[in-house]
């Protein structure tokens, strides 16, 4: 990287430090102002901004939304973070204000999150929990088959046809809430999923045990945040940012299996797997 990136992280407070860190790894640096009061001058004075919806509050929102529109006013990227966008009614409306207010670059979710951004009433179908249903004057009807009953391009097999079939609805769900809003969206999960409405890129890899430890999905987000903040387009910031994570992760794996240790060493191997890989580039 260049140029030391600054973002401005209105991030999680359980995951501040981890956030921080992960972009201090990666050769960047974190300013997390929070106040209502301050949140416009920080903004413009970061290369990115990364509003996390974390652990909500009326006075986050409002300051989520000040900085959102400070960035898009200066043309800076912003990277949203819905966590536990559909968890409840709460969440869904102030996310929901949110995304009236703000144009994001890139949405950085999960697939549970990316199916509750895209249930919005006039909708007739939606992603749950997995299975594809058709939502029919307010009465959900369950796909009974989970082969060509919903999408008839793809055979039921056995296992590979059921990743296939899991595969093409992830793809699905990544494309539309990327058309829905006009922006780059990087859904996480079993493989992770990015497109920008058009292009589609699929990435493997990785640790699972990258699940286990607190606040990875933030980190990732912040990485895509910086890979915008040094100009990168939204779709190439987002695929770079998710190819390093898997690649961070799987290295992490490697040195913990190889040295016999445990989830808490996998996490500083992670950071460790990051900074010599941006030492390399």
């Amino acid at each position: 990287m260049e140029k030391n990136v600054k973002v401005h992280c209105l991030t999680n407070p359980v995951t501040m430090q981890s956030v921080a860190n992960v972009l201090l790894a990666a050769g960047g640096s974190a300013v997390m102002a929070q106040d209502e009061q301050e949140v416009e001058e920080i903004t413009a004075i970061c290369q990115a901004t990364l509003l996390n919806t974390g652990v909500p509050d009326e006075r986050k929102i409002r300051s989520c939304i000040l900085a959102g529109k400070c960035a898009n006013r200066l043309g800076h990227p912003v990277v949203l973070d819905p966590v536990g966008a559909g968890a409840s009614k709460f969440r869904r409306k102030k996310i929901g204000q949110l995304l009236q207010s703000v144009v994001p670059s890139i949405i950085r979710c999960n697939q549970e999150e990316a199916s509750a951004l895209l249930r919005a009433e006039d909708e007739k179908e939606f992603l749950v929990l997995g299975t594809e249903r058709q939502k029919i004057e307010g009465t959900a009807e369950s796909c009974q088959q989970d082969g060509d009953a919903v999408f008839s391009g793809i055979q039921s097999g056995g296992v590979e046809s059921s990743l296939e079939l899991e595969l093409e609805k992830a793809r699905r769900l990544a494309v539309r809430l990327a058309k829905k809003y006009r922006c780059t969206v990087c859904m996480t999960g079993e493989q992770d999923v990015i497109s920008d409405g058009e292009r589609v890129k699929v990435i493997s890899g990785g640790d699972g045990r990258i699940c286990r430890i607190t606040g990875s999905g933030c980190m990732l987000s912040a990485l895509c945040a910086l890979k915008c903040g040094d100009g990168t387009d939204s779709f190439e910031a987002a695929a770079e940012a998710a190819e390093t994570w898997r690649h961070c992760a799987e290295r992490a794996g490697e040195t913990v299996d190889e040295k016999e240790e445990g989830i808490g060493s996998f996490q500083i191997r992670l950071l460790d797997a990051l900074s010599l890989k941006m030492e390399m580039e």
